[in-house]
């Protein structure tokens, strides 16, 4: 197995906070390359462990080093992977299918955010370079990109609450990183029902063909580029959080006058849609990474006397009896022309009385009046 891959047998489990979690995981085999489905089937099952134990997602680091002995993965004793044995692991139509127990140790000190699986929508994301795209007449793989993305975030439950996919073009990104963003996030929030939107930008879909003088024109297969630009905001807060690139490059398997079919399951077994799903397997991760210690952020949806409603409930964790403050928020200009936000604290908390799929009553715990709170204000679980 390709030493890229595998985990560190830890030789001795004494930890006490330490607990064994079954889970499986499955990838297509392409050009007879068990080794590395093996590896992806295998890093897919330790993500899923780590999301159900509560664990960090960093922790899959680890599967960068480490060897394969007779079903066990040999880890280094660093991370909150301690031990891991493959139980079963079968092959069928192409595909092949892993089952493994891996003995986690959560951290004592673990997150609170990591208990609150935070609400989140995609855009439609960018072919920055449709030139590039008559090769193989690639012009909707943005979209095919879109859609694959937001199918695996499908898949983390646990830490990302999914909202919606926006498929029609959007002004965000670097080109429109003005005074308007503040103002398109906030719709998309209110479009979407959502806190966090991401968005991203194709940049390079690169390939270079042979001459035409030369007899390999037909029948190479020559490297082909994808580059993307991921984009992470905080629609509620009008704000970028973190912007990543991700390169990678495989064997374009089509001749130059070939179309290849972006809803075939052939392009998506072939190296070129392989390494672009491996890549969005590492979109996911850090998207996962980046947001499982935070603390979501409601929004007000509806005003009583003496309550309210928010747009998070039981799928982000909310729970009946949980205290939660209330911000209202108000808007001004700066000298430049760039619209702020401001916030005001309401003094006391507020508690759950009634919880749904996506929202959950808020009532003041006096029972007093509110006031100056608004649709559209803010609401935060107390620490």
């Amino acid at each position: 197995m390709s030493k890229s891959f595998i985990f560190i047998l830890l030789l001795f489990c004494s930890v006490t906070n330490a607990q064994w979690f079954q889970s499986s995981g499955e990838a297509f085999i392409i050009d007879n390359d068990l080794d590395s489905a093996r590896e992806k089937a295998l890093k897919q099952a330790v993500k899923n462990a780590l999301l159900f134990s509560g664990g960090t997602i960093s922790s899959l680091q680890q599967v960068n080093n480490g060897i394969l002995v007779e079903n066990q993965l040999l880890l280094n004793s660093e991370g909150e992977i301690k031990a891991l044995t493959m139980i079963d692991e079968t092959e069928e139509n192409n595909k092949i299918s892993v089952t493994i127990k891996v003995d986690i140790e959560v951290p004592k000190d673990n997150c609170q955010g990591s208990n609150y699986p935070k609400s989140i929508s995609i855009t439609r994301f960018k072919l920055n370079n449709p030139d590039q795209a008559v090769d193989g007449n690639l012009h909707a793989i943005n979209q095919q990109v879109t859609k694959t993305l937001y199918n695996l975030l499908a898949l983390s439950p646990q830490t990302l609450n999914l909202r919606q996919l926006v498929n029609i073009p959007v002004k965000l990104g670097e080109k429109y990183n003005d005074r308007n963003l503040v103002d398109t996030l906030r719709a998309l929030s209110t479009q979407t029902d959502s806190q966090y939107i991401v968005y991203g930008e194709i940049n390079d879909l690169s390939v270079e063909f042979k001459s035409k003088n030369s007899i390999s024109y037909w029948l190479s297969n020559p490297p082909r580029h994808f580059y993307l630009t991921v984009y992470l905001y905080d629609a509620l807060q009008g704000e970028l959080l973190v912007t990543k690139q991700y390169r990678a490059e495989a064997l374009w398997q089509y001749n130059k006058h070939a179309t290849a079919d972006l809803h075939s399951k052939l392009f998506w077994q072939r190296d070129y849609g392989q390494a672009i799903i491996s890549l969005l397997d590492d979109v996911n991760v850090d998207l996962e990474r980046h947001l499982q210690c935070k603390l979501p952020t409601a929004k007000v949806i509806s005003v009583h006397n003496n309550s309210v409603q928010i747009n998070l409930g039981a799928l982000n964790g909310i729970k009946k009896g949980a205290l939660l403050g209330l911000s209202y928020s108000s808007n001004y200009k700066d000298q430049f022309g760039i619209e702020r936000s401001a916030e005001s604290h309401y003094q006391d908390a507020m508690e759950v009385i009634e919880v749904h799929e996506k929202s959950a009553i808020l009532r003041t715990i006096d029972k007093a009046p509110l006031g100056n709170i608004q649709i559209n204000d803010l609401a935060r679980i107390k620490q």
